[in-house]
């Protein structure tokens, strides 16, 4: 089940950073884009949240075969999602101030790029780890 999960989220990952993103700017104007992602990603990470949080179970309800790294690994998911839920409000209010504050929104965004990179890089681990 775990598996199964971790592939879910590996896929999603893959989905939004390879179809929908790049679809969603290539076909609407900047404001337009800014609109959808912002009633996106709240869904996204949320998503993020139940699924690591449903491997988490099923690590220690269905399969306490699973080692510690893995679970740890697991963890390190549920957390990147937690966080990068957490920054939305931080980002948006960066993005809506416009040129005064781009640096920070950059430095945000950047951070929640890096951690969607790292929760996949780990999620492929956990794929090879598991099988």
């Amino acid at each position: 089940m775990v598996l199964v999960l971790i592939s879910i989220l590996v896929g999603v990952i893959v989905f939004f950073s390879s179809v929908i993103a790049p679809t969603v700017f290539s076909s609407v104007d900047e404001k337009n884009a800014g609109l959808f992602l912002r009633a996106f990603f709240p869904k996204y990470y949320i998503f993020g949240i139940i699924i690591s949080s449903l491997a988490i179970l099923s690590a220690i309800l269905i399969e306490p075969t699973l080692s510690k790294l893995e679970l740890s690994l697991i963890l390190a998911i549920l957390a990147m999602f937690i966080v990068s839920r957490l920054m939305i409000p931080s980002i948006n209010k960066a993005r809506d101030m416009g040129e005064s504050a781009k640096k920070k929104f950059n430095q945000l965004h950047l951070l929640s790029v890096t951690l969607n990179f790292l929760a996949l890089i780990i999620g492929i681990i956990l794929i090879y780890l598991i099988l």
